[in-house]
């Protein structure tokens, strides 16, 4: 079952961001990038009030969850953007539900006006099955962003 997330969720939820995290190649990748639950927690509370959290029960336990935000195109603000902000389901629970999770965050997003939903896989060991379940779901690819560490902050 797919249904909103909720604070008694967030337990749950931080462990399976910290898979996420790890997952997803970000740990290590740059120097000092650690998952900091804490930090996890409090976008949880910011996005959960906005039902911008999903999350995927299975036998009573939790087993998925996705988070989304929108924003107006800077290049049209008629255009609202949804973008998926992460997407995460436990190894043994994968096989179909990635589809169904994407098609509720699809959903919610266009109740709150979205015309256009992002989705992201980052390099690694889940690109490959990312864009598979992506182009399944008639997405197409539409930039590549590169990341770049840098050494000192900075005031603009």
């Amino acid at each position: 079952m797919i249904r909103r997330g909720t604070p008694t969720d967030f337990p749950a939820m931080i462990e399976m961001g910290r898979a996420f995290f790890v997952e997803a190649g970000h740990e290590g990748s740059h120097p000092g990038f650690t998952f900091d639950p804490e930090s996890f927690a409090a976008t949880l509370g910011q996005l959960e009030p906005h039902g911008m959290l999903l999350v995927v029960e299975k036998d009573g336990r939790l087993v998925g969850m996705a988070a989304m935000d929108m924003a107006h195109a800077f290049w049209n603000h008629k255009v609202i953007l949804g973008r998926e902000a992460f997407f995460y389901i436990v190894p043994a629970a994968r096989k179909g539900l990635g589809r169904k999770l994407i098609a509720a965050m699809e959903t919610a997003a266009a109740s709150y006006g979205a015309t256009v939903f992002d989705v992201v896989a980052e390099p690694g060991p889940r690109s490959k099955p990312l864009a598979e379940i992506y182009r399944r779901a008639s997405y197409n690819p539409a930039e590549t962003t590169f990341r770049k560490r840098l050494s000192t902050p900075g005031i603009v």
